[in-house]
């Protein structure tokens, strides 16, 4: 499924969770995740964060979360929980939050 298809879907999912429908499965970690990017995408920052917070409860050894969480609040102009969601994704072996901490002269 193309990268495009797939933000669709996790778009309507949760329009279709938001508006009650009776058959809509349970939103998952990958879709809360495209939701995410999609708001991200849209410069909807902290709908993003939103939806990666979820996605991060569902499933907190996933690093691309972290690491677009990060992302979108860097946006917003938060250094601080910036570095820590880059740091997590690192822990996890996002190799390019490795490389853009180890830039900055972090550790993780």
């Amino acid at each position: 499924m193309s990268r495009s298809v797939r933000l669709i879907a996790a778009m309507l999912l949760l329009m279709a969770s938001l508006t009650g429908a009776e058959q809509a499965r349970p939103l998952s970690a990958e879709d809360y995740y495209y939701c995410g990017k999609a708001k991200y995408h849209n410069k909807d920052y902290s709908g993003a964060i939103e939806d990666y917070n979820k996605a991060a409860e569902l499933a907190p050894d996933v690093a691309k979360i972290f690491g677009s969480r990060a992302a979108a609040k860097r946006k917003l102009g938060d250094k601080k929980g910036a570095i820590a969601d880059a740091q997590q994704a690192a822990r996890l072996g996002d190799k390019k939050a490795q490389h853009i901490l180890r830039f900055l002269g972090y550790d993780w």
